[in-house]
Order: C-alpha cells, then sequence, then structure tokens
C-alpha cells in the first residue's frame, strides 16, 4: 500500500487521539465566519497573495497551550496598530479539537483584550510553528554575525542528527552528507549553528546554501518531534528546488504516518500539491461577494487560478484532464472558426464533489468571474448542482474506448501508423485492466506514445465516428449561452 494509502487507512481508524478538525475565523483580515475542516493529517493551504493562508496558520498555532517552548496566543499573532485599529475589533476564533475519542469546541473571542474560553481547560499539545522567518540566512539573525567574527572556542555538547535524519537529508536536497551536528560557541553557548559534513569536510550554515540551512534546521525538529504534535510550515517550498519540494513532503507524509502528528502547510507550489491527496489540499479564494474555501481541488485549478496570464471570459470547469480534452474536441468540431475556444478557458478541477461545489457557488453568482461546470457522464445524478454532464452515462475513459469498441476500432490502426493485428490486441488487452484509469497508460506503454497523445486520437475518432450529434451540440449550446449571458 502506499504512503498515501496507509496514512488514509490509519487516519479513518482513528490512530490521531489530538487533532484540529476545524478552525472558524471571524474579523480577522477579511474573514468572516468562514471554516476550514482539516480532512487528512497533512493539509496544505493554497491561495494568492494576501488571501489569509497565514491568518488560519497562526490561528491552528494558538489552538493549544504548548508543551515544547512557548505558548501562542492571538494577542501576538494578530496585533493590533495605529493603522489598522479597527482591523481585528471583535474578532474570533472557533476551534473543534479531537482529544481522545471525542471532539470538543473552543474559542478566543477578542474583546479590549483577547481571552480564552474555558482559559484553565485549554487542551495541552506540543505545538512547532515555521514562518518564513527560518529561512533568513543565519549571519542576518540577530546575535548570530558576533558569533561567526569572535567565536574562538566550540562547545562540548552538540546536539548529533541520526543516521536516519540524515538519510533524510541527503534524500531531500539530492547530495550526500555523511554527518550532521549543531554546536554552540564561547560566545553564546544558547545559539547553536548547524554543520553538515559532505565529501569535502564540514560546512556551517554561515556557508549552507538557503535550502541547506534550512532543511538542517527542520529535519533537527523533526528528529525529536513527539508523537501527536501539531506541525505548521509557511510556505513550506521555500528555498527549495522543485525536486527537493517533492521529496520533503514525502518523508512529512512518512513522519505523519510513524508519529500521527498533524502536519499544516501554506504553499504556493505545484510540486507540493502533487504529494498531497486531493482530502488534503485547501484552497482559499476571493469570491464574487467575499471568500470562501474549497476542498480536493486539482493541482493544475489550484495554481492556474492564482496566475493572472490569461482572463477568459468563461470558465468551464470539468473534473480532470480527460474531461477537458473531450470538451476541446467537442468545441473544435463545432466552432471551425475558433473563435469559442478563444473566449474560454477549461479548468480541470477534481473530483466531482469538486465540480459540485463549483456549479454551486456559479449557481449562487458567488464566483468573480463567468463559469459553467460540467460532471462526468457517470456522476451527473450524484450532484445537486451540476445541470450538465458530458455525453454517455459511463466514466469517461470507458465510453470513448468501448464505444470504439463496438465499431470494431475503426481506423485507429491508421491514426496511430500501427498494424491492425498489434493494435487491436493492445487495444484488447487495455480494456482488461480493472481500474479505468489505467487504460490509455496500459495502451501508451506498449505502442510507445505518452497518455495523452493515446486520448487525444481516441477522443478525436470517438467525436468523429461515435458521438451523436444532438449530444455534441448539446454541450456547444450549453457553453455558448453561459458565455453570452
Amino acid at each position: 500500500m502506499s504512503e498515501v494509502g496507509e496514512l488514509r487507512k490509519q487516519f479513518s481508524e482513528g490512530k490521531w487521539k489530538k487533532f484540529i478538525r476545524s478552525i472558524t475565523i471571524n474579523n480577522i483580515h477579511g474573514w468572516n465566519g468562514q471554516r476550514i475542516d482539516f480532512n487528512f493529517p497533512v493539509c496544505a493551504v493554497v491561495g494568492e497573495n494576501g488571501i489569509g493562508k497565514s491568518t488560519f496558520l497562526k490561528a491552528a498555532a494558538c489552538a493549544y497551550d504548548n508543551n515544547r517552548g512557548a505558548t501562542f496566543y492571538p494577542s501576538k499573532m494578530f496585533v493590533k496598530t495605529q493603522w489598522d485599529l479597527n482591523a481585528i475589533d471583535g474578532a474570533y476564533i472557533e476551534y473543534v479539537i479531537q482529544e481522545g475519542d471525542n471532539t470538543r469546541p473552543t474559542h478566543w473571542k477578542k474583546t479590549n483584550d483577547w481571552g480564552y474560553t474555558p482559559k484553565k481547560k485549554k487542551p495541552k499539545r506540543n505545538v512547532f510553528f515555521l514562518d518564513v522567518s527560518r529561512t533568513l540566512p543565519l549571519d542576518a539573525t540577530a546575535g548570530y554575525a558576533k558569533i561567526a567574527r569572535q567565536a574562538v572556542t566550540e562547545n562540548q555538547e552538540n546536539i548529533i542528527l541520526n543516521d536516519e535524519s540524515v538519510k533524510g537529508i541527503s534524500h531531500v536536497l539530492g547530495r550526500a552528507y555523511e554527518a550532521a551536528r549543531f554546536a554552540s560557541t564561547d560566545i553564546d553557548p544558547k545559539k547553536e549553528v548547524g554543520i553538515l559534513t559532505n565529501s569535502f569536510g564540514e560546512v556551517s550554515q554561515f556557508h549552507q546554501g538557503a535550502g541547506e540551512d534550512a532543511t538542517l534546521d527542520l529535519f533537527k525538529l523533526l528528529q525529536a518531534i513527539p508523537d501527536q504534535s501539531l506541525l505548521i510550515i509557511d510556505e513550506v517550498e521555500a528555498s527549495l528546488h522543485p525536486s527537493a519540494q517533492r521529496r520533503l513532503i514525502q518523508y512529512l507524509l512518512k513522519l505523519t504516518r510513524i508519529k500521527k502528528i498533524q502536519v499544516i502547510l501554506s504553499t504556493h507550489s505545484a510540486h507540493v500539491l502533487d504529494e498531497i491527496p486531493p482530502e488534503g489540499r485547501i484552497m482559499l479564494v476571493q469570491m464574487q461577494n467575499g471568500k470562501d474555501i474549497l476542498y480536493g481541488i486539482s493541482t493544475r485549478f489550484a495554481l492556474s487560478s492564482i496566475d493572472d496570464y490569461f482572463h477568459p471570459e468563461l470558465y468551464v470547469f470539468v473534473e480532470d484532464e480527460e474531461a477537458e480534452t473531450i470538451i476541446n474536441e467537442i468545441l473544435k468540431m463545432s466552432d471551425s472558426t475558433g473563435r469559442i475556444l478563444n473566449r474560454i478557458s477549461i479548468k480541470p478541477i477534481g473530483g466531482f464533489s469538486v465540480v459540485d461545489t463549483v456549479a454551486k457557488l456559479i449557481k449562487e453568482n458567488k464566483l468573480p468571474y463567468k463559469g459553467i461546470a460540467i460532471v462526468d457522464g457517470d456522476k451527473i445524478n450524484e450532484c445537486s448542482n451540476c445541470q450538465i454532464g458530458l455525453p454517455g452515462q459511463k466514466a469517461p475513459e470507458k465510453q470513448v474506448i468501448e464505444d470504439l469498441k463496438a465499431i470494431n476500432w475503426q481506423n485507429l490502426d491508421g491514426r496511430f501508423g500501427i498494424g491492425a493485428g498489434i493494435l487491436f490486441q493492445v487495444l484488447q488487452e487495455a480494456v482488461l485492466e480493472p481500474d479505468h484509469h489505467d487504460w490509455t497508460t496500459y495502451i501508451g506503454n506498449h505502442i510507445k506514445q505518452s497518455k495523452s497523445y493515446v486520448w487525444s486520437v481516441l477522443v478525436e475518432e470517438w467525436c468523429k465516428q461515435c458521438l451523436d450529434t444532438d449530444e455534441r451540440e448539446r454541450i456547444y449550446n450549453a457553453i455558448v449561452e453561459s458565455l453570452n449571458n
């Protein structure tokens, strides 16, 4: 079973005995009663700058009386200044906290000052909050420049990172390290300097790259983090290249499973989101009349939604890339001039429940732009808000490939440039795979083509040979109508 699969299984079995189930924020940085639900042990919060990702992360840190280090308080996290005197008046943070097998609500409320209710029954937990200041170079951190200039001797008490941590650092950064430790000096015994050993010898944090510096500090924390802790990391991808981002999230997923910690991250990185399952993806969005929260979104939708490169007149929301290809082909057949395709953007956003949620927002006129939601044909009856589905009553892969099989794979040998006998055998074997999502991958692997190319050819031939004209026009007209409304 995959790491994510094992996490899902253990989480559903209730192995996490300390867990923030939800946070509701009112009157802080534009949030007015919206609630974030945490539905997976590792959750990533994504959204454009200024939307309020850090607001929810800071609120999460304030949920507990911290067993390790200083407790985080809203009075420190959300400071009232002379420039925003009314920014947090009447602010309110409400939590649903799981303790053991039970859940209970707790909250902070801002009157003249912040007060916690009940003050003497604040839940306890080990809480670790890493903000973006962790990426500062060591010599730019208070007190460390003096150490670099004046330290003469190293104290004998070192913190040695174990072999597992050294392997983890090496794996994340893609570079072999032999050892890692932290040492203090005669200048200030409380200020530690991290040291990595590679094939060239020891390198201190004064001379490490920003990614090495931040990763070494993080692994020092992770090595000692207690079971059932809460770990919060703002902009987890900071200073790390794409493959390092992926490997760090993979390491955190494994550690989460082993130690039953809860991890809440913020990110702008597709590489981070790709490693986290849909139930762990949370998107904060600016709607027409306020902010809202979407769950289970696709990586592509999350990142394209915070990129202003293209401004279409209409967004067509679908489940995945397979549905996107079908819509594209239908529009190409019905719109020979390309005028419609040039005015819209087709957005794969996640499972049918995500599409149905967006359909509800469209119906309630809450999106800041025009939109239409089209769900897969096999899911239309399960959606309470989607009014339109793709042609057919099966999943797109099943509908397309089984319809083509029914006409004996006509024209496909010519399209793929492969002998009919070989190709038809591959196609017959593909549909025997138990998961229809694997069919195009199977075909591509056996004819030496990409999955996306295989699917685009199949869809094009399906639209030409199998798709009913009325069905094609139904999709086309619905999009044109939404565009022109």
